[in-house]
């Protein structure tokens, strides 16, 4: 078992943090829109809860790295990873202007490393606020005046209008509001980069990072450091590849294969199913992790030697997540796939910037 022990309220030392926070930014709003009223909006659930996300489920071609053939993986009898990292973003309506929406946001990322069988800060966690708006709607003197008062302002409409969205001045509001959430994302994962980024600059024990690592152009294959994917509106592989996945059984993987993510690097990636699937809930208890793979592996023109090293780093990898099942994330309800350690950040950061 996982030596992390549970810590209800943790409390977060001082962090990183930029930009003004709600309370100073609805300050600073408040002269400039004599009409706003606040409270209906602030106090509200956040957009991630309320927005949902219409990607269609996809599957993608893959390139194979290993032999077909599920495997079946052992339990490592003591923890392999050193520390945990993760990001949150919350994002709320707090006024219109001109009929657009102004989002307040914050994000945060950390990364949390087990010490005498505890987790604690490795690094200052990263915070950052944001209010995101239409620099047209709120005109030239709100927008500066804004900025004067410390509150970092980014124009949404400046970003892109969405696939089928037609600009020329005037904006749906959801659209805008989409937008929004797509920058909010992207700085969150900026956030978690830097991190993921500095971490492998700085050590040499093993990361797991919530999430793909393909973004992060700072990770190689000395890198101490992997992902794991806990949603799979992408499936990769064949149609043989792809019932093999979903037939996993419990501590079993698949073969690795190559993701290749333009213009951004290449990963090396395979599935591991945690928990036995549950209700016949193909997907259920099922992760994909990715690891930036040898030069020579991606290239395929690695020798016998190279590639018995990556196999046996994509079974002791998979066997460090393995034994990270518990304890278990309840009452998350992503707890199947939520190792202990991320839910450990995700509460340790909920704490930190609040709801």
């Amino acid at each position: 078992m996982t030596s992390v022990v549970p810590v209800a309220h943790p409390t977060p030392p001082e962090a990183s943090v930029h930009s003004a926070t709600l309370t100073a930014t609805l300050r600073a709003l408040r002269p400039l829109l004599a009409d706003l009223n606040t409270a209906p909006f602030a106090d509200g659930a956040p957009l991630e809860r309320l927005v949902m996300r219409a990607d269609t489920p996809v599957v993608s071609s893959c390139l194979p790295l290993e032999p077909a053939g599920a495997k079946a993986v052992a339990p490592r009898a003591t923890p392999l990873v050193a520390a945990f990292l993760d990001g949150i973003q919350r994002s709320r309506v707090v006024a219109y202007a001109d009929g657009t929406p102004l989002i307040f946001a914050t994000v945060a990322a950390a990364v949390r490393q087990r010490t005498n069988g505890h987790l604690e800060s490795w690094a200052l966690p990263q915070v950052r606020r944001l209010l995101l708006a239409s620099r047209e709607a709120l005109g030239t003197a709100r927008w500066e005046q804004l900025v004067a008062a410390g509150v970092a302002v980014v124009d949404v409409a400046d970003h892109g209008a969405p696939d089928g969205e037609q600009h020329e001045g005037l904006w749906h509001p959801h659209a805008l509001r989409a937008r929004a959430l797509e920058l909010v994302a992207l700085e969150r994962e900026h956030l978690e980069r830097q991190l993921a980024a500095q971490w492998c600059a700085e050590e040499t024990r093993w990361l797991w990072i919530d999430g793909g690592i393909a973004g992060n152009l700072a990770l190689s294959a000395s890198s101490p450091a992997f992902g794991v994917v806990k949603s799979h509106n992408t499936l990769y592989g064949d149609a043989a590849a792809i019932r093999q996945v979903l037939a996993l059984r419990e501590g079993e993987r698949s073969p690795a294969f190559l993701v290749g993510y333009r213009p951004r690097q290449a990963v090396a990636s395979w599935y591991l199913r945690l928990r036995a699937a549950a209700h016949g809930d193909p997907l259920f208890g099922l992760v994909r992790v990715e690891v930036a793979p040898p030069a020579e592996v991606a290239h395929g023109n690695g020798g016998h030697a190279q590639q018995a090293a990556f196999t046996a780093l994509c079974d002791e990898l998979s066997s460090a997540i393995v034994l990270e099942r518990h304890p278990v994330s309840l009452p998350d309800a992503r707890w199947d796939t939520l190792a202990y350690g991320v839910h450990a950040v995700e509460t340790y950061l909920q704490a930190l910037v609040g709801p």
